[in-house]
């Protein structure tokens, strides 16, 4: 089975499976795919014992996230730290702890 990673401070969120979408940019764009079930790691390489399933896949852009009930405080927060344009393209990826 593939992984996904996360960084590690969304574990708990995962866990309790509360978060239920993460923004992909650069090359983690095309590689997952909906209705597939991935295992959970983080960038460190450490799995956590946790799998979810790819509901959505939907691109877009960075300055679109909005549209897409993605809080303006993480599109910020994304851009800032991933220091990309606005017209960047990214993936919105939902999914559900399984």
């Amino acid at each position: 089975m593939s992984a996904i990673s996360f960084p590690a401070q969304y574990k708990q969120s995962i866990l309790h499976k509360t978060k239920n979408s993460t923004i992909r940019i650069g090359e983690e764009i095309d590689k997952y795919k909906a209705g597939e079930t991935y295992s959970v790691k983080s960038y460190a390489g450490k799995h956590w014992n946790v799998k979810i399933k790819i509901l959505s896949i939907t691109k877009t852009k960075l300055c679109c996230l909005s549209n897409h009930n993605i809080p303006k405080r993480s599109i910020k927060a994304t851009q800032r730290k991933e220091k990309i344009l606005s017209d960047e393209p990214v993936e919105i990826i939902r999914f559900v702890v399984v």
